[in-house]
């Protein structure tokens, strides 16, 4: 009898190969199996790495929106180098209808505070004359040389040949208007027929013609016999306005600075009638960054709400990554105590609900509009002193330039010690810390609460002042996120770097398990490799013992 085995070529894992299923028996499954069981603790590994990706990617995320909420109330706090509040907008009322159709105003930020009262009485003007009417496609017949320049332009000579069209004389001196200062436009006077017409660039100046060879000017209908202007359409003004009742002469219709920071633009004038312009605090931009604040927060508030939620029977739903995480748990408490700020303004305490910002369902802020624009319009001062962070000093002499959010709230000992021979400032410190002195301005040092402090004393004596800071809500929010984000020691930056500690730690155990087990499978390998060759010479020998039996039976 003879059997026959069916056999199979393995390649193993670790790259090994061995003949399986001499002996009948599957030793590739059996090897798998073994290799499986010794790998089971690196796939729980596998699947401990997954929450921990996900707890990674979750405080990345809260990261990101913490810093969103920081950048949503830096402008506020008064320490960005373009705060909110220094910046200003025109404001225009007047009895006219529309007082944008005659002026509107641009306000740089620098511009102090301030109402004016402008009357335009009349727009500047450019210098426009007309030729006679021309055939419109035919050749003028005109062949010759002028001269044509705006005042304070170089000026060009314009050459016409008979050949040439009413069009195409306009087109030979726009080509030269960048010399001229002039430029010409055709207007189609009647069937077929059009007249020239001549404009200064600028308004408020006068153009000259002349040096007329061949009769081109004349010819044209341009100039007299005189050499004046036939046709003058417009006479070049200067627009002329009055600002509180000071008469201001412009050769533009732009007119920059007509008070430090605030320009003009002229459309119309007011035919005696009055507009009023106000330099005042953007109230716009104010609004523009609440709204981003209140944004940001209940985008923070969603994302905690998502990490709180509970599933029947199973405990945290499968997105609540962060599931009663302290981290997270802190950073909310911090968030909500920093909204809860309280603000005392002449006596009077107010809280974001003051001011038409309310907490509601979810915990989430949302805006009473008509209450938020009421109290920018009325307590502006309060907006300010609620968010952004204030100091006072109890000398006149002592004023504080930059005031960043690390400087405590409370009251802080300012001495300052003076030469009394220059009356140089000598030393300075506050709360006995020594300040870096540099003429009249006094800094706080590097590494500490105070950096980033800047104060200039003016005094001509030394002194002890007493600086008394009052933190406001975007500070606090600044100091929070800081508190949760900053790269040496924030709660979110600890957590990300633990997490990655033990990720880094799982993955070397997980890499130890499997090289271990490809080399148990390569053990195994040699094993059933040895023992299927063994079963082979044993089969062998076997066939070979049953084919002498049959001989002899025969």
């Amino acid at each position: 009898m003879t059997t026959i085995v069916s056999s199979s070529v393995v390649t193993g894992s670790s790259g090994a190969t061995y003949i399986s299923g001499m002996s009948g028996l599957d030793t590739a499954a059996l090897i798998q199996a073994a290799v499986e069981a010794r790998m089971q603790p690196a796939y729980a590994i596998d699947s401990q790495r997954q929450v921990l990706d996900a707890k990674v990617a979750a405080f990345q995320e809260l990261n990101g929106l913490l810093e969103t909420l920081a950048d949503s109330v830096t402008g506020l706090s008064g320490q960005a180098d373009a705060e909110t509040f220094a910046k200003r907008a025109a404001y225009l009322t007047s009895t006219l209808d529309t007082p944008a159709n005659h002026l509107t105003a641009t306000v740089a930020d620098e511009a102090a505070l301030g109402v004016y009262d402008i009357e335009v009485i009349q727009l500047a003007a450019s210098h426009k004359v007309a030729s006679a009417e021309q055939a419109g496609d035919a050749a003028l017949g005109l062949n010759g040389s002028f001269s044509l320049a705006a005042d304070g332009a170089a000026g060009a000579t314009i050459t016409v040949t008979a050949d040439m069209t009413v069009s195409d004389v306009a087109a030979v001196i726009n080509a030269a208007s960048a010399d001229t200062g002039v430029v010409a436009t055709l207007v189609g006077t009647s069937d077929g027929n059009k007249t020239l017409v001549l404009s200064t660039v600028d308004t408020g100046v006068s153009m000259t013609a002349g040096a007329d060879t061949g009769g081109v000017l004349t010819g044209l209908g341009l100039t007299a016999a005189d050499g004046s202007f036939a046709h003058e359409v417009q006479a070049a003004q200067d627009a002329v306005l009055t600002v509180d009742g000071i008469t201001v002469t412009s050769a533009s219709n732009e007119i920059e600075d007509v008070v430090p920071g605030v320009s003009l633009s002229l459309y119309a004038a007011t035919a005696g009638e009055t507009i009023t312009l106000e330099v005042g605090q953007d109230l716009g931009s104010v609004k523009e960054s609440i709204e981003a604040f209140v944004e940001a927060f209940n985008a923070v508030r969603a994302f905690a709400i998502t990490h709180q939620q509970t599933e029947e029977g199973v405990g945290a739903a499968e997105d609540a990554v962060l599931f009663a995480d302290s981290t997270l748990k802190s950073v909310t408490a911090d968030l909500y105590d920093a909204v809860g700020t309280a603000v005392e303004v002449d006596g009077v305490t107010h809280t974001l609900a003051t001011l038409g910002i309310t907490m509601g369902a979810g915990a989430t802020l949302s805006i009473d509009e008509d209450k938020l624009t009421e109290s920018l319009l009325q307590h502006a001062d309060v907006v300010q002193a609620f968010f952004a962070s204030t100091a006072t000093s109890s000398s006149v002499d002592l004023a504080v330039i930059s005031l960043p959010e690390t400087v405590p709230p409370g009251d802080h000992t300012v001495d300052v010690t003076v030469d009394p021979g220059t009356g140089a400032v000598t030393a300075a410190s506050i709360g006995g810390v020594a300040l870096s002195v540099s003429g009249a301005t006094l800094s706080g040092p590097p590494g500490t609460a105070y950096e980033g402090l800047r104060m200039v004393y003016t005094g001509t004596g030394g002194t002890s002042a007493t600086l008394t800071v009052s933190q406001g809500l975007a500070d606090q929010v600044l100091g929070m996120v800081d508190a949760a984000t900053n790269d040496t020691d924030g709660l979110i930056t600890t957590k990300l770097d633990g997490l990655d500690a033990t990720i880094e730690d799982k993955d070397a155990r997980r890499a130890t398990i499997a090289d271990r087990a490809a080399d148990y499978e390569q053990t195994l390998i040699l094993y059933y490799a040895r023992l299927e060759e063994q079963i082979a010479l044993a089969q062998t020998k076997l066939q070979y013992i049953e084919a002498l039996f049959n001989n002899s039976d025969d």
